[in-house]
């Protein structure tokens, strides 16, 4: 099967400036994507299980981009609900966090985020990281189809 013609990645981050800035990054990266955007918890929980034909699996995100703290439903606990979800549970999930505390770290890793990345301060930094991921997700492993 030929790769898709965009790739989809939602971001889930309660800080406006921090969604501007990971869309910008992923906008001037090397792969065509079809960025969505969630506020928090909740919010993404409710796009990914909304029952429109769009949301079949073929429209669900390539990527998700998860900020840990988060109001009314963390990333952690959004990250649980993907994972004990059988529709959703094959997302591949990579927290996206300032916080580099090692607790934040094991415990995201043992509930089943594929990565955690500690957002960098320097924008140049954080777009080289945003891109990393994009190069390893959508050319580096292969997914399974759709």
């Amino acid at each position: 099967m030929s790769a898709p013609v965009s790739y989809r990645v939602l971001i889930v981050d309660d800080d406006p400036a921090d969604i501007e800035l990971v869309s910008k990054a992923i906008g001037r990266g090397r792969f065509p994507c079809v960025v969505e955007r969630a506020v928090d918890g909740v919010e993404a929980m409710e796009m990914l299980r909304s029952p429109t034909p769009e949301s079949s699996r073929k429209n669900q995100p390539d990527l998700v981009l998860l900020d840990i703290n988060m109001p009314r439903k963390n990333g952690l606990q959004v990250l649980s609900e993907i994972r004990s979800d059988p529709s959703l549970r094959h997302l591949p999930v990579v927290m996206l966090s300032t916080s580099s505390a090692e607790h934040d770290v094991s415990v995201a890793y043992r509930s089943g985020a594929q990565g955690y990345v500690t957002k960098p301060m320097d924008v140049r930094d954080l777009f080289a990281a945003i891109h990393a991921v994009e190069e390893y997700w959508f050319n580096t492993v292969r997914a399974p189809c759709r």
